[in-house]
């Protein structure tokens, strides 16, 4: 991957997200090409945003009123994009998450990855996936996971390499929350406002601490949320019942791309859960922290 950009701090964005030349490993496709400039002086930011997509088989294009535009290519593997100046200095952010994660995600979902509807946690033993339907509290979960002192390498889709399905890669690793979660996480003073797209939710900004060396991980396991109420447990599951319920968790953006069977497949063959119970937030946490080996920090929500 090579960026170019006529702005020193989109250089400095695109360092803090993926290492120097990094790459698809494995991969004999071409290398993606991103160029980015800054519109300046441009259009002055004028708070809440509306993001507008075009979605096709070859190219998604996204732009975010007349602050932002970016065009990923799939037949040329480039992206193209330019920002205003207002937007880049108010909020580094976003401009990392829409105009570098989201059209580089785009462009590995048509290449060697797969994108998942999915959150992924992180520590010292690995990665889990959380998979559920929508409403299942896998953002929750997330900032939670966040908030103890785990990795997190998204909360709505995470890219799974076609050739070895245990290797994760980050997204869009920024959770976007609902009022009720961030009443419940007390998370006032850590958020952003989302853009119009995602209605009233808001976003928990992780970029502040993003660290390139940590989107790519190795999973160890996938769990199923369950239903939400009573206490927290985990149970292993078959391999019939786990995929059930696996595919019962998919949206229709999973099929942007020419999908990875092999995926499920793989993943119900070892560390396949089903999470009963995640409105027992601290139980959740303490069993999920307890699969990544990691120790909840003191005041987390575990």
């Amino acid at each position: 991957m090579t960026v170019t950009a006529d702005d020193p701090r989109l250089l400095a964005l695109a360092d803090r997200l993926w290492p120097a030349a990094a790459g698809e490993t494995g991969s004999s496709l071409p290398p993606i090409q991103i160029g980015l400039r800054v519109d300046s002086p441009g259009a002055a930011f004028e708070g809440r945003l509306t993001e507008s997509w075009t979605v096709q088989r070859d190219a998604v294009e996204l732009r975010l009123g007349s602050q932002l535009s970016v065009t990923a290519d799939v037949t040329s593997a480039s992206i193209s994009g330019w920002v205003s100046a207002d937007l880049l200095e108010h909020d580094p952010g976003l401009i990392a998450r829409l105009l570098l994660e989201v059209p580089v995600a785009a462009l590995l979902q048509r290449r060697a990855y797969a994108a998942i509807h999915a959150a992924a946690i992180a520590g010292p033993r690995g990665a889990v996936v959380l998979r559920g339907a929508p409403g299942s509290g896998k953002s929750t979960l997330a900032a939670a996971a966040h908030l103890a002192g785990m990795d997190v390498l998204g909360d709505e889709s995470v890219l799974v390499a076609r050739d070895d399905p245990d290797e994760l890669l980050a997204a869009v690793r920024d959770p976007t929350l609902e009022p009720d979660t961030v009443r419940l996480l007390n998370l006032d003073e850590r958020l952003w406002p989302a853009t119009e797209r995602i209605g009233p939710k808001q976003r928990l900004d992780l970029f502040a601490s993003a660290n390139a060396n940590g989107r790519a991980r190795r999973r160890i396991a996938t769990v199923i949320l369950g239903p939400r109420s009573g206490p927290a447990r985990l149970d292993p599951l078959n391999a019939e019942t786990f995929t059930a319920e696996f595919q019962a968790g998919g949206i229709r953006e999973e099929l942007w791309a020419d999908p990875a069977p092999r995926i499920e497949s793989t993943w119900s063959q070892r560390g396949a859960y089903r999470l009963s119970g995640a409105g027992d937030l601290r139980g959740a946490i303490t069993l999920l922290a307890a699969l990544v080996g990691h120790t909840p920090e003191p005041g987390s929500p575990a």
